[in-house]
């Protein structure tokens, strides 16, 4: 299954918002977001909502949240020097504990470790992350660039919108910027975007995961304290997916290493997943879909819970992680292989029913085990079970209705020090 959509399902069973057609049924306990596709530019400029209605459930809005604090730490204009306070530090570093551990993130996370068959421990993920997105360059002669400010939040060259390639965010200028205000800024307008056209083509208008189209931005200048207006003649983004989702998958396409494709199969639809970086190689400079097509006979369904031959289970963001293993022990492996497990959660969690898996597909059932918060226990893997490879693998927790609640990798090199546990 191509990786984009196993990352997307991986963020519909945790923040990401499920985008539907006008006029299609509602799920309310999941969230949805309604999208209005026009078509080639039959409706006039005004004040149509290309996302007529937005539902986030409680349960999802963490992460909207803690991105929707960092969208006024930034200049407007790409050539104006930023200064990072340390309160906006804190953010980032906040929004960055929150997402990386979610599903989209060890789906992506996983992704890179087995293509480059480099282990990537948690600390070396958050440092991935922080320099893609967040650490600052030149380039062209603008400063303080991050792919970021330019991908999430927007940016002014000249009379243009540069970037802005979020949902959520367009959401929040479509009528409730005064939200990313935090109040600091009363006299600014609440709804700040004008609809000019949609672009589409091929059949986009009946793949609401995506739009493109042309508007303008009243955009806020917040160190000048007034709005300028500036138009995207034409843009794109996927509607949606959480901002975990959207760095997961940016991360994939961005590392060097991992070699990801560069099209991208969603829910039947054909994406060129447009991505540039700076002239470093390192850091992203922009990230975007550009819808292709419908994708004609190719497989765009998600696995069933948990997976079949040939397919990758679906990920949810669970509390019971993995943190260590035993895979080479001292003489022979077999029954003397362990896993060990926390509850990072603030509540017990029973553990019957629940599986260990190999990058084989074998399985172990957990019996008789309750880890109260901040708890852990070492499972001891009996013989014929999963079978803890020593030159590398993966090790997966399958909660009781089939879905994975983490997952883990270790290579090759990890695995030959006898004796060793390897600590996730």
């Amino acid at each position: 299954m191509d990786i984009y959509q196993q990352i997307w399902d991986a963020d519909q069973s945790g923040n990401g918002i499920k985008p539907i057609l006008a006029g299609a049924d509602a799920p309310p306990e999941t969230g949805y977001v309604r999208v209005v596709n026009t078509g080639g530019g039959g409706v006039a400029a005004g004040d149509l909502k290309v996302l007529s209605e937005v539902k986030i459930p409680n349960h999802k809005k963490t992460t909207y949240n803690l991105v929707r604090a960092l969208f006024d730490n930034y200049a407007l204009d790409e050539r104006a020097a930023e200064v990072e306070t340390p309160e906006e530090r804190a953010e980032v570093h906040e929004l960055l504990e929150a997402v990386i551990d979610t599903a989209p993130m060890q789906v992506a996370r996983a992704y890179i470790s087995e293509e480059t068959g480099t282990p990537v421990s948690r600390d070396r993920w958050y440092a991935t992350l922080t320099q893609q997105w967040f650490r600052r360059f030149s380039q062209s002669g603008d400063r303080d660039l991050s792919g970021f400010e330019h991908v999430f939040v927007g940016e002014q060259e000249g009379p243009k919108v540069q970037g802005y390639h979020f949902w959520y965010k367009y959401h929040l200028d479509d009528g409730l910027a005064s939200e990313i205000d935090r109040n600091r800024f009363p006299g600014f307008q609440n709804d700040r975007i004008l609809y000019l056209r949609g672009h589409y083509k091929d059949g986009q208008e009946q793949f609401p995961e995506s739009v493109t189209i042309s508007y303008r931005w009243d955009a806020p200048d917040y160190d000048a304290g007034k709005t300028r207006p500036l138009t995207k003649p034409i843009g794109g983004f996927f509607v949606g997916c959480s901002v975990e989702g959207l760095m997961a998958m940016g991360a994939i396409r961005a590392h060097r290493g991992a070699r990801a494709p560069k099209e991208a199969v969603i829910n039947g639809a054909r994406y060129d997943m447009k991505l540039f970086l700076d002239q470093s190689q390192r850091f992203v400079r922009t990230f975007y879909p550009v819808y292709l097509g419908p994708a004609g006979n190719q497989p765009t369904g998600g696995a069933a819970p948990g997976g079949s031959e040939g397919q990758t289970p679906g990920v949810v963001s669970g509390s019971v992680k993995i943190v260590a293993a035993l895979v080479n022990p001292m003489g022979r492996d077999d029954g003397e292989e362990t896993v060990t497990l926390v509850n990072t959660g603030i509540d017990t969690v029973s553990l019957d029913g629940w599986f260990l898996v190999d990058k084989m597909r074998n399985r172990f059932g957990i019996k008789d085990v309750t880890l109260a918060p901040g708890m852990a226990s070492t499972i001891l893997l009996p013989r014929h079970s999963v079978q803890l490879s020593n030159k590398g693998g993966e090790i997966r927790l399958v909660n009781r209705v089939g879905s994975t609640s983490h997952l883990v990798t270790y290579s090759k090199a990890q695995a030959d020090r006898q004796g060793e546990t390897i600590i996730f």
